[in-house]
Parts: structure tokens; sequence; C-alpha cells
């Protein structure tokens, strides 16, 4: 299977404007970081999959904060760039919801998201700029 980037330009391009939905031509800001907290490369995925896990008890996503409640009582305290996303799949799947300490990786049913640490050096983009910067 031949692997392609979706270029967000081409998205809003006109002469696709009657041929993709309105989620796909208005693309918005777009993040091309893989450090941690930001995109999740395929190998990091794979390598997350393949680690121990444990049940999620209960989330809370405070700007790019993000809070676990894991099952036994310990709790991680994490950052994820796009916290409008998380907290979009987080609604609809909390019940499904794995973390991955080993490689801070967080599965929300079939979603993963590359989460940052606190060790982690953060990088800002602008999905984890409030929204008023986004204007």
């Amino acid at each position: 299977m031949t692997k392609r980037w979706i270029d967000a330009e081409a998205l809003r391009s006109p002469s696709l404007e009657g041929l993709l939905p309105a989620g796909l031509r208005d693309a918005g800001p777009v993040c091309d970081i893989y450090a941690p907290g930001h995109q999740m490369h395929y190998r990091h995925q794979e390598e997350a999959r393949h680690t121990p896990s444990v049940a999620v008890r209960d989330t809370l996503v405070d700007g790019t904060r993000v809070s676990l409640l894991l099952a036994g009582g310990h709790e991680l305290e994490w950052r994820h760039h796009d916290p409008q996303r998380l907290t979009r799949v987080l609604e609809l799947l909390r019940s499904m919801c794995r973390a991955h300490p080993e490689q801070h990786a967080l599965r929300v049913g079939p979603y993963w998201f590359n989460c940052a640490t606190t060790s982690d050096l953060w990088q800002e983009c602008p999905l984890s700029r409030p929204a008023a910067h986004l204007a």
C-alpha cells in the first residue's frame, strides 16, 4: 500500500470544492511535528501497541494538559497538542481508553495520541495555541 501525505493547501483549492466533504475542504490549522505530544508516527504507534497498557478510569483535559487516572489509582500528567480533537474522541469513546506509559501513548478506541510527559521538551504548534490566537 502506498502512503500519501495530504497537502492542506491543496485541500483548500477551489478545484476540489465539490469533491471533498466540508470537513476536509476546510482543513484549518495543521501540525507536522512528530515530537512528544504532537503527531504520532506509525513506528511509534507500532512500538506502543506492543507495550503493556493500563485502563484509564478518568481523564481531564485542560488546554494541552491531560490528566489520566489509571486503574489502580495511579495518575499520569501528559500533554497533547490538539486538546479539541482529544476531547471529542474521549467524549465518544471514554470507556475504551488505555494508556501505554512506556511509550507515552494514549489509545482511545481506534485512535492513538502521542503524548508528552512532564520531562519532555514542549513545542507549541498551531493546534496547541489557545483558540484566540488562531484567528
